[in-house]
């Protein structure tokens, strides 16, 4: 296992040197050829897509992991624009240096065993400092294999700041939309028939099912209808996780479920709280 990710990761670097070496070619001052922000776009999405996952679960440094995710963030930004050659340039250097430096040497240096262990680390950059301690202990039930108690925390991470985000939008809002959809009489939102008077945070967490809540956020456009089958799925898994049950759940279970509820929610723009005055 070790020596196939050293393979994939030494590709990678191959790659982006490659890239590097095209940038730098270039006569314009700015990189604005499809072929070659396509390549920088590729690029960065294989770091988060093949690489990142697997160095999760090896012993390497998570401030390493975070910082080159930062980098690799970066680059798929500045590939859809037209950016500096100069900015390309930079950035690519810095990857390169600590991708040699720190990724591939930490995982050749890492006793081969140290892979095994399950992380999710690269989800948890960029969460809040409340969201992130409790998603830190979610990372230590790992170290004891509590992959179903590592997702049950991350459901209720994910329901509370649903439920944050219905606050800060007004619990008036939230109830008129359930009353909305209770009155359809025909499409997608006509099974539905619960109206909601909550009036508070606590009101909400007594009384509104998670799959209630679910409905009303896609009434309310917070998320589309993929996005919500998709939350239902977690929703499901977080159910395996909590009750006894014959059905397995790994580490592809668990990479999956994360993936979706930090992109659909917890790192999801729509899903930002910020606090209101009235509120205080």
């Amino acid at each position: 296992m070790k020596a196939d990710l050293l393979t994939k990761l030494e590709q990678h670097v191959t790659d982006i040197a490659a890239l590097n070496r095209q940038i730098k070619s270039a006569k314009q001052s700015q990189i604005k050829r499809p072929e070659t922000k396509t390549a920088a776009s590729t690029l960065a999405r294989r770091w988060f897509d093949e690489i990142v996952f697997p160095l999760g679960s090896t012993n390497l440094d998570a401030a390493v992991l975070e910082g080159m995710s930062r980098r690799f963030g970066e680059l798929l930004r500045i590939s859809k624009r037209a950016a500096a050659k100069n900015t390309y340039l930079h950035l690519l250097a810095e990857i390169l240096v600590s991708y040699k430096s720190d990724v591939i040497h930490g995982v050749e240096i890492a006793p081969e065993g140290s892979s095994s262990a399950l992380s999710i680390a690269p989800y948890l950059n960029g969460l809040t400092a409340d969201e992130g301690a409790y998603l830190e202990e979610a990372q230590r039930c790992l170290s004891v294999n509590g992959i179903r108690a590592c997702i049950v925390m991350g459901w209720c991470a994910t329901v509370s700041r649903m439920h944050e985000k219905v606050a800060a939008i007004g619990f008036p809002s939230f109830n008129k939309a359930s009353e909305d959809m209770a009155s359809k009489q025909f499409g997608r939102f006509k099974p539905f028939n619960k109206k909601f008077k909550v009036e508070s945070v606590s009101e909400l967490r007594r009384t509104v099912f998670d799959t209630d809540l679910l409905w009303i956020l896609e009434f309310m456009e917070l998320i589309d209808s993929n996005q919500h089958e998709r939350l239902r799925h977690c929703f499901e898994l977080r159910n395996n996780s909590a009750h006894p049950g014959q059905a397995p759940i790994s580490g592809e279970n668990l990479y999956s479920f994360y993936s979706d509820i930090t992109k659909i929610v917890l790192k999801n723009q729509k899903f930002e709280v910020i606090p209101r005055p009235s509120d205080s």
